[in-house]
């Protein structure tokens, strides 16, 4: 009896960790989610033009493999993608770019391929924070996101 209810939970533990590898789950406002869903954009080096801030979906890479994805901020400044992180400590998707810095992202509903690279020099990254009003001083991290 006891033998039937293991394999019964291990059998379901397996279909679960399965479904959560192919099915896309968007996240949503805190909420992370999985693998994010939608359609690889044909033009992967966009002209990003007139692009303002947007929120977008940011998938990492997992060391247990199924993907994690957050919603974040974003922004454009003289060609080059940006996402910021606040309080990075307590956060999993910056920890996963450490180990992993390939990145996807969804913006308007498009799938994009990129590389994160986290910025560490201090001019650069006080430009970079100063076109959106930021304290160059505070403790937030910026990401550019490079094609891949």
């Amino acid at each position: 009896m006891v033998r039937k209810v293991v394999i019964g939970v291990g059998a379901v533990l397996v279909l679960v960790y399965l479904v959560l590898l192919v099915v896309p789950i968007d996240p949503v406002e805190r909420r992370p989610g999985t693998r994010l869903g939608g359609e690889m954009a044909t033009d992967q080096t966009p002209d990003w033009g007139d692009y303002g801030r947007k929120q977008i979906a940011v998938q990492t890479r997992t060391w247990y493999l199924v993907p994690h994805a957050v919603t974040t901020t974003s922004w454009v400044d003289d060609g080059s993608f940006y996402v910021p992180c606040a309080r990075c400590e307590g956060k999993r998707w910056p920890r996963n770019v450490a180990r992993d810095s390939r990145v996807r992202l969804k913006i308007d509903g498009l799938l994009y391929d990129r590389r994160a690279i986290r910025i560490t020099e201090p001019g650069e990254r006080a430009r970079v924070l100063g076109t959106v009003g930021r304290d160059p001083a505070s403790a937030t991290a910026v990401f550019r996101m490079d094609p891949r």
